[in-house]
């Protein structure tokens, strides 16, 4: 299985310091925007203070990326990120890239994002699973 995943699963993952991720990134393919790093940047403290890892914090990173392709924005065609603008413009149009980045390779944007979900699943993007739906397949 092959998935773009949404900032919201890496946060989740990075303060929950989870191992279960690192299991679970292992067993599928998992994508993500180059524009993770700005939105690591902007939140970088907020997730280290809350992080439960705080020793192993940088390793656990390393682990989750080794497991991540970064996908660089120039390589996502206007007309998907035409198209992820116009889904997520009235929802969070932060969340456009990884949207964009889920047309462009065609698999389903992994998200926890309630609202994103649902919005996009009113406007006919049902391309979406959630953390739910990850872990009953893979039966964890």
């Amino acid at each position: 299985m092959k998935v773009v995943l949404d900032s919201n699963i890496i946060f989740a993952a990075l303060i929950s310091g989870n191992e279960k991720y690192i299991e679970i990134f292992r067993l599928i393919e998992i994508f993500v925007p180059d524009y993770i790093f700005s939105e690591i940047s902007k939140y970088g403290e907020r997730i280290i203070k809350k992080a439960k890892i705080q020793e192993d914090f940088s390793k656990f990173i390393h682990y989750l990326f080794s497991e991540i392709t970064v996908i660089p924005k120039l390589t996502i065609s206007q007309e998907n990120f035409r198209k992820a603008m116009e889904l997520t413009q009235d929802i969070d149009e932060k969340d456009a890239p990884y949207v964009a980045l889920s047309l462009e390779l065609d698999i389903p944007l992994w998200t926890n994002d309630i609202k994103l979900a649902k919005g996009l699943s009113q406007k006919g993007y049902t391309s979406i699973v959630t953390n739910q739906s990850i872990f009953n397949l893979l039966e964890m």
